[in-house]
């Protein structure tokens, strides 16, 4: 999963649009607040080094290996979902098809709203939350964060985004709007991918389908990364107002058996691959193929499977 939906689809929009909307009405307006005093420990005690970010820490965290899986966790949904522990209302911002939404109920939270721009991807979640033992406690509403969200302010005892900020047209206008929905002293939590080169299993076919079909064709997902690095997401979310930043970057890695897989993977994944790849005639296919498969060498364990390196930005921050 490359981005949420299409969350903050047009980047030309103007910041002039945060006209605030007529709020939604929720069952219930107010906001049961948490204890973090447990929580902080679960973003510094296990640092692995004494690097330091803005006002808090940075470091790496291992995450357990990922086997190749379409029915896989998304990666990184357990460390928002602990981040954000003890809140009872949470919004879930660029929430596709509701699986960190879910998580977030099945934890605890008693109301979670997600919203999303992407239609069909609203439709996939409320279908998976309609068959949820949870699904009771989960709204999807339709909703752009390039715009003024439609709920009053400090609604939420939490706020979450998950690879979606990579793509607003103005992050820091979309970190203010979520910290005016979030209730004072409250969590928002937000992760984006790591730069590219930090991800071999994303670097590596794109570069291949560049290679062979030429930068203009291969030119897809081009907020792949951004704001990714440590410094560049603890910038944006201070410069938004927020206090305590604290920026990580979770790493694991993705099992794949080969090459071929790895691209099936990601066209069973992603639009724009899925479009690339219906693009291409057989022969080029095979090309790009015959590319990734050599690019990824040294990445082939002895029985010629792949170990991709996956790394993502975590960030953890105070409305």
């Amino acid at each position: 999963q490359l981005g949420r939906g299409h969350i903050g689809r047009s980047h030309a929009r103007s910041r002039a649009a945060r006209t605030r909307p007529r709020a939604i009405a929720l069952p219930s307006d107010r906001v049961t607040r948490h204890d973090r005093s447990g929580d902080e420990a679960l973003v510094c005690a296990a640092a692995l080094s004494d690097s330091r970010r803005a006002d808090g820490c940075a470091q790496d965290r291992a995450a357990p290996a990922t086997p190749y899986s379409l029915e896989m966790a998304p990666f990184g949904v357990p460390e928002i979902v602990a981040s954000v522990a003890g809140a009872r209302s949470v919004l879930d911002v660029g929430c596709g098809s509701a699986r960190l939404t879910l998580a977030l109920a099945d934890a605890g939270a008693t109301q979670v709203v997600g919203v999303d721009t992407s239609l069909d991807r609203l439709t996939q979640g409320r279908a998976r939350i309609s068959t949820h033992a949870v699904g009771g406690r989960v709204q999807l509403f339709e909703a752009d964060f390039d715009r003024a969200l439609p709920f009053a302010d400090g609604r939420f005892g939490a706020a979450v985004s998950r690879l979606a900020l990579m793509i607003a047209s103005d992050p820091v206008a979309t970190l203010r709007e979520l910290r005016r929905v979030t209730a004072p002293g409250e969590r928002i939590v937000t992760a984006l991918w790591a730069p590219v080169g930090e991800n071999a299993w994303f670097a590596l076919p794109r570069a291949a389908a560049a290679a062979v079909l030429g930068n203009d064709r291969a030119d897809y997902a081009r907020s792949f990364g951004r704001l990714g690095s440590l410094d560049e997401a603890t910038e944006v979310h201070r410069a938004a107002g927020l206090t305590d930043v604290r920026a990580e970057t979770l790493r694991n890695k993705l099992d794949v058996q080969h090459a071929a897989g790895l691209w099936r993977w990601m066209v069973s994944q992603n639009g724009h691959v899925r479009r690339l790849d219906a693009s291409l005639t057989a022969s080029e296919r095979a090309a790009v193929l015959d590319e990734l498969h050599r690019r990824a060498a040294e990445h082939r364990a002895d029985d010629g499977s792949l170990a991709l390196a996956r790394a993502m930005t975590l960030v953890i921050a105070t409305a």
